[in-house]
């Protein structure tokens, strides 16, 4: 009973301390107007955040602008964006294995694997505590630094607000819930039969997620090689041109207008294009072929199909090598998306580019960046049922 309560409470712990994570991630209110020197303006307060920024007139009416450019913005706010947003799903995920390791839920029979997926869950708890904490510590370091910086102007200067207060306090549930789960010990059982089977129901689950990571890596990938969405005109300075929209691809650029229509024209010439772009070109396709070649190895060293099923050690050798397929795939996709988003923040810094010539980076490269992660994240899943049986 006891070890239940600790995870009621830790579960309580993780739930709030998400639900602060959410809040910080929404409200627009890491930075305040420094109200010091002659900088006292009490008509009007200004407002920082991840996506916005707002000004707040004294009769309680506020306007809030959504930042044009994201690569325009200060490192720290770029770093927040990507750790604030990664804490909240790895934590949502260790809600959903906290519920599946729950004492008081039927998910899983097996009590040893109960407690371990309970530790489990409190891994990625910590882990999202850990990243809610650095951007908040990180923003919160940059808002004081510039506080007491002599050569910034009053104008210039921050408060922390009232986001990062939430942070902090999201943080430390997070951290606290998670080791609260952590303290989980599995306990040893000796019925050999039933726990073989619970072990091998486990085993082709574990094989079932791995599939469905990958697959929904290869859709990725399918759709970052289709879609012309890698590099988009940048809005900043004077080239704000809210009428048109370039967006550059693979094999394509595109124009879409404000009245919604588009139009597209495929390149003309393979070696007039930029070197990255042929490079991109390549490692995207190869990656696509890998996993293919994954996916036929996946069905036939899968635990639910009948291709080897005399020959378990052949089957777990062709498993493990579909594993290994799958990861080289992600490792293609994600080298070509990050070559391609070093090249376009590097020529956005790049005081000899021009405005016009300057590019945002695009939805492909998101989407790049987690099927990749899927795919290596699936292969690794799917290596690690067949561990033991070689």
């Amino acid at each position: 009973m006891a070890s239940s309560g600790l995870q009621i409470l830790g579960l309580a712990l993780a739930f709030l301390g998400l639900l602060g994570d959410i809040v910080i991630c929404a409200l627009p209110m890491w930075r305040v107007t420094a109200f010091i020197g002659q900088n006292i303006v009490t008509a009007q307060t200004f407002w920082e955040g991840l996506w916005m920024n707002c000004v707040m007139q004294s009769t309680g009416q506020m306007q809030c602008k959504v930042y044009d450019s994201m690569l325009a913005l200060p490192q720290d706010l770029q770093a927040a964006r990507a750790l604030v947003v990664i804490s909240i799903l790895l934590t949502l995920f260790g809600l959903l294995l906290a519920v599946a390791g729950g004492k008081c839920t039927n998910c899983i029979e097996d009590e040893a694997t109960k407690a371990r997926v309970s530790v489990a869950a409190g891994v990625f708890f910590l882990v999202g505590g850990v990243l809610c904490l650095i951007p908040v510590c990180w923003s919160a370091h940059t808002v004081i630094l510039d506080f007491y910086n002599p050569t910034l102007a009053d104008a210039q200067k921050r408060e922390l607000g009232a986001s990062l207060f939430i942070g902090w306090g999201a943080a430390a549930l997070l951290l606290l819930g998670g080791a609260l789960f952590c303290c989980q010990c599995p306990k040893n059982d000796h019925q050999g039969a039933e726990r073989k089977r619970l072990g091998y129901l486990t085993e082709m689950g574990q094989q079932l997620l791995a599939t469905f990571l990958a697959l929904l890596g290869f859709v990725g990938t399918i759709l970052v090689a289709a879609l012309p969405m890698w590099k988009m005109s940048a809005f900043l300075g004077a080239n704000i041109v809210t009428a048109q929209i370039f967006w550059e691809g693979l094999w394509m650029n595109c124009v879409l207008q404000s009245t919604g229509h588009m139009q597209c024209k495929a390149y003309d010439s393979i070696l007039a294009l930029p070197q990255y772009l042929q490079g991109t070109r390549a490692l995207i396709c190869f990656s696509l072929a890998t996993a293919v070649v994954a996916i036929g190895l996946m069905v036939v060293g899968a635990r639910c199909t009948n291709f080897f099923r005399d020959d378990w050690n052949k089957k777990a050798k062709i498993g493990i090598v579909a594993g290994v397929v799958y990861i080289i795939a992600g490792i293609l996709c994600l080298i070509a998306v990050s070559w391609s988003a070093h090249i376009i923040i590097q020529g956005f810094y790049n005081p000899q580019v021009i405005a016009a010539g300057k590019g945002e980076l695009g939805a492909c490269i998101y989407i790049g960046w987690v099927a990749g992660f899927l795919l290596v994240l699936g292969g690794g899943l799917f290596i690690s049922t067949y561990s033991n049986s070689c």
